[in-house]
């Protein structure tokens, strides 16, 4: 995927400096790498339609998650299902995203 791709699939919130991140459409190993020199960074990521839950499984989003937030940045969860909170929670990795 090339670098542009990166940055078109990330748009930034008019009200704050959170960044959206669609999981269908951007590399999150990708993204991860070139985030490492930019730790401050916040992403919101809407949980309520991912098509890689339905078609490569929980554990494929709960991997990416885990690279955005290996990158340093602050990950925010929306519209999560209870399949995904269920699992966050039994992974106990629900302390490391702000869910809502």
């Amino acid at each position: 995927m090339p670098t542009s791709s990166l940055t078109d699939s990330l748009r930034p919130e008019p009200v704050t400096s959170i960044f959206t991140v669609d999981l269908d459409a951007v590399d999150t190993a990708q993204l991860s790498h070139a985030l490492r020199q930019h730790s401050r960074s916040q992403f919101l990521v809407d949980c309520d339609n991912l098509r890689c839950q339905r078609t490569l499984g929980i554990s494929h989003v709960v991997s990416q998650l885990l690279l955005l937030r290996q990158s340093g940045a602050s990950v925010w969860l929306r519209n999560v299902n209870p399949v995904l909170r269920r699992c966050l929670h039994l992974l106990r990795l629900d302390s490391f995203f702000l869910i809502s």
